[in-house]
């Protein structure tokens, strides 16, 4: 009852995040570096759930437990089964983390994030594939029902790579390194995040959903796998020394620099010069900062009230406020609350 209950309050109509990677370079000139033709993730409506007849709730029901892959089941929203035997049984079914037990039984030769693994890549000569997610992520469940599900895909996953799935809830400094690349390189970022490392951990690549096939001129996961297997074989000097680039150029632009006696800018100068930034990505129709996907930033949002607070007179200080109330009341009404609960 728990489950069919649960499945009847399973997103609808959620879209995806668009698709911005290294692609373009790399994996051939029908990938153009710009939001792909996919849909895109942002504030959803979520219906309410079925609703169930008073009389059978009234009625006593005997005693269900339930194991912990119902639960994981559940939480995914898929229709895996609770028995205890499975085809496939990988390293991460000795992990804690509820994110990476869901993937515990994948055809992929997953590794946590460890020594092991960076061993085996360096010892094999392979190029690594980190997958980065959580349990709570629409997309990244996706993904794994599309891609990581898939023995074909499974099998060139594990033949050619040394597959790495991370929890970013149980290391969020890993996430946010590779995020930054990500990030830098695409133009946005998203979870699940799927980045390809050489074995001494270097970025050279990286995206965010791909679909399994391929979609028009979007290529699909199969596709950018046999590609980057063709490129590491055949060019890998050049994977490799753009990765390097990449990473000389951010760090040339997060270096911290201050001129010998120079006094650091004083604290309302700062705020002001934030305040500034997010007015130029404020989004006025339906709030938020930048274009979709919109991940909520309460950052930002306890940020606008502060300046708010403390420019009150000011007109900058009344738009920060409005930005932050308008952000707050369009999230409410897009569905990001408790639906059961409320």
């Amino acid at each position: 009852m728990l489950r069919q209950a649960w499945r009847w309050s399973v997103f609808r109509n959620t879209t995806a995040g668009t698709i911005r990677s290294l692609a373009a370079v790399f994996l051939g000139a029908d990938c153009p570096l710009r939001s792909s033709g996919g849909p895109t993730r942002g504030f959803e409506d979520i219906p309410n759930p079925l609703s169930v007849k008073s009389q059978r709730l009234l009625q006593p029901q005997p005693a269900r437990y339930l194991s912990l892959s119902v639960f994981i089941s559940m939480a995914s929203g898929g229709d895996h089964p609770s028995s205890t035997h499975h085809k496939h049984t990988n390293r991460l079914a000795q992990e804690r983390s509820p994110y990476l037990l869901q993937h515990a039984h994948n055809p992929v030769d997953w590794y946590p994030w460890g020594q092991e693994a960076f061993e085996k890549a360096k010892r094999e000569d392979k190029p690594i594939f980190l997958s980065v997610g959580y349990s709570t992520c629409h997309w990244c469940h996706v993904m794994e029902r599309e891609c990581f599900e898939d023995k074909e895909i499974g099998k060139i996953l594990s033949d050619n790579f040394v597959c790495i799935k991370l929890d970013r809830e149980e290391r969020p400094d890993v996430d946010k390194v590779y995020m930054t690349f990500v990030q830098a390189t695409s133009g946005g970022g998203g979870w699940p995040m799927s980045v390809w490392l050489t074995p001494n951990l270097q970025p050279f690549i990286g995206g965010t959903y791909f679909p399994p096939r391929d979609q028009g001129r979007r290529p699909g996961f199969k596709t950018v796998l046999m590609r980057i297997i063709e490129q590491w074989q055949y060019n890998r000097a050049t994977l490799e020394s753009s990765g390097q680039r990449i990473i000389d150029a951010l760090k040339k632009g997060t270096t911290i620099t201050a001129n010998p006696g120079e006094s650091p800018p004083l604290a309302p100068d700062v705020a002001n010069r934030c305040f500034q930034q997010l007015a130029h990505s404020y989004e006025e129709e339906y709030g938020g900062f930048r274009d979709a996907p919109k991940f909520p930033s309460p950052v930002n949002l306890m940020f606008l009230m502060s300046y708010w607070s403390a420019n009150r007179r000011t007109s900058e200080g009344v738009e920060a406020l409005q930005m932050a109330m308008h952000t707050l009341r369009m999230m409410a009404l897009g569905g990001i609350h408790d639906h059961v609960a409320q």
